[in-house]
C-alpha cells in the first residue's frame, strides 16, 4: 500500500514540477517579444531584426528537438540531459539581459534553442513512463497547458511588468532565477524513467538503427505531423496578428483587447487540461476529432464579428478550447503509437516539423497576405489550417489504453 502511495506521490510530484520546467520554457522563450519596445530602442534594434531573431531562435529550437531527444532514446540518460538543458536556457536567459548588440543577442537566443528544443519531449517521455494508464492523457496535458497559462496568459503581464519596474536587462536576470531554481530540485528528486532503467538491466533491449527508423514509417506519427504542423500554423499567426487586427481595425479600449486576449489564453489553457483527461475516459479519437471541429469556427467567428464585443466575447469562450487538441497530437498520440523506448523521437519529430514548416511559414505568408488583402487574411489562413487538421484526425488509429488493450511496446505502422 505504501509502494501505491509513494508511486502516486511521485506521479504528483512529477506533473507538478514538470508543468514548470515547460511554462518557464515559454516564458523565456517568449519574454524577448513582450521586452521588445522597451529593449529595442535601448540596442538600436529594428523590428526586422526582432523577427530574424525569433526565427533563428524557433530554427535551432526544431533542429535540437529531434537531434537531443532521439540522441537520449539511444544513450538513455533522460534525466542528465533534461538537468543539463533546464541549466543551459536558464543561463541563456540571464545572458540576453547583458547583450549589446544584435549579433550577442543572437548568439544568446541560438543557445537558448538549442537548449529548449529537447525540453518537452524529454518532459513527457518522463511523464508518459511514470503515468498511470488512468492519468497519463490528463497528466500530459497539464503539462502542455503550461505554454498557454504560463506562456500565453502570465509572461506578458510579468515580464512587462518586471521591466518597467526594474528595467529590461534586470527582467531578463530575475525570469532566469526559477529555471535555475527548478534545475536543481531535479537533479536532487527527479528519477530515471523506467523504460531506461529496463534497458540498462537487459541489454537486448537496447533500440536499433532499424527500429529507429520504423518510428519514421508509422502512419500516427505521419498523421500527427500534419495535424500539428496545421496546429503551429493556427496558434503562432493566430496570437500574432489578432492583437494588431483588434488594435487597428475596432475602437476597443485597450483594457478590452487585454481582456479578449486573456481570456483565450485561458480558456485554451482549460482546453489544453480537459481535451486529454476527457480522452483518457472516452478514447483519443472521438475527443481528437470534436475539439478539432471546434477549433475551425474560431477564427471564422472572429473573422466576422471582431467589430461586435458581446459576439467576440461569447465566441472565445466558447470556442477556445477547441485548442485542447493540441496535447493529443503534439504529445499523447505518438507516444503511444510507437515502442516505449521511443516516445521522445516520436514527440520530437513532430514538434520538429511544426516548428519549422507550421511557426515559420505560416505567420510569414499571413503576413503577407495581410499587407495585401487586410488583418482578416490571416484568420482565414487559421481556418484552413484548422479544417485540414480536422479532416486528418480522421485517419488516426486509436491508441487510448482504455479502447485499445495492447503490449507494453506499441507499435501501430502503416
Amino acid at each position: 500500500m505504501n509502494g501505491v502511495s509513494g508511486s502516486k506521490r511521485y506521479e504528483n510530484f512529477l506533473v507538478i514540477i514538470m508543468f514548470f520546467v515547460v511554462g518557464l520554457v515559454f516564458l523565456d522563450r517568449l519574454s524577448l517579444g513582450f521586452v521588445f519596445p522597451i529593449m529595442g530602442p535601448d540596442l538600436n534594434l529594428s523590428n526586422t531584426q526582432l523577427g530574424i531573431t525569433v526565427g533563428i531562435t524557433s530554427l535551432f529550437f526544431g533542429i535540437s528537438t529531434i537531434i537531443f531527444a532521439s540522441l537520449s532514446d539511444f544513450i538513455g540518460k533522460k534525466k542528465v540531459m533534461l538537468v543539463i538543458f533546464v541549466f543551459v536556457f536558464s543561463i541563456a536567459t540571464l545572458l540576453t539581459g547583458l547583450v549589446g548588440s544584435f549579433i550577442a543577442l543572437i548568439l544568446t537566443r541560438i543557445i537558448m534553442g538549442l537548449a529548449e528544443g529537447p525540453v518537452m519531449p524529454l518532459v513527457q517521455s518522463i511523464v508518459m513512463e511514470e503515468s498511470s494508464e488512468k492519468r497519463r492523457g490528463f497528466n500530459m496535458g497539464v503539462i502542455q497547458s503550461a505554454s498557454s497559462l504560463i506562456g500565453g496568459t502570465m509572461a506578458p503581464v510579468l515580464t512587462v511588468s518586471l521591466a518597467v519596474a526594474f528595467g529590461w536587462r534586470s527582467a531578463f536576470y530575475i525570469i532566469a532565477i526559477p529555471g535555475i531554481i527548478l534545475g536543481i530540485i531535479l537533479w536532487k528528486y527527479l528519477k530515471e524513467p523506467k523504460n531506461v532503467v529496463e534497458n540498462q538491466e537487459q541489454p537486448t533491449a537496447k533500440p536499433t538503427k532499424a527500429d529507429y527508423i520504423k518510428v519514421f514509417k508509422t502512419r500516427n506519427v505521419w498523421l500527427c505531423t500534419i495535424i500539428g504542423t496545421c496546429n503551429m500554423v493556427f496558434i503562432l499567426t493566430l496570437t500574432a496578428f489578432l492583437p494588431t487586427m483588434l488594435a487597428n481595425s475596432t475602437d476597443y479600449k485597450d483594457a478590452q483587447i487585454g481582456m479578449l486576449l486573456g481570456i483565450m489564453g485561458l480558456l485554451m489553457f482549460v482546453g489544453q487540461m480537459g481535451a486529454p483527461a476527457l480522452s483518457d475516459r472516452f478514447g483519443r479519437l472521438p475527443i481528437l476529432k470534436i475539439f478539432s471541429f471546434i477549433a475551425i469556427f474560431l477564427p471564422i467567428m472572429i473573422a466576422l464579428y471582431y467589430q461586435n464585443f458581446a459576439v467576440l466575447l461569447v465566441s472565445l469562450i466558447i470556442l477556445s478550447i477547441g485548442n485542447g487538441y493540441q496535447p493529443l497530437v503534439m504529445n499523447i498520440v505518438p507516444a503511444e503509437s510507437v515502442p516505449r523506448v521511443f516516445i521522445a523521437t516520436s514527440i520530437s519529430f513532430v514538434i520538429l516539423t511544426g516548428e519549422i514548416i507550421g511557426g515559420a511559414m505560416g505567420p510569414m505568408m499571413a503576413g503577407v497576405l495581410a499587407d495585401k488583402y487586410g488583418l482578416t487574411a490571416p484568420l482565414w489562413i487559421t481556418a484552413v489550417a484548422a479544417f485540414i487538421a480536422f479532416v486528418c484526425t480522421f485517419g488516426i488509429k486509436e491508441t487510448a489504453p482504455i479502447k485499445v488493450k495492447q503490449p507494453k511496446n506499441i507499435d501501430i505502422t502503416m
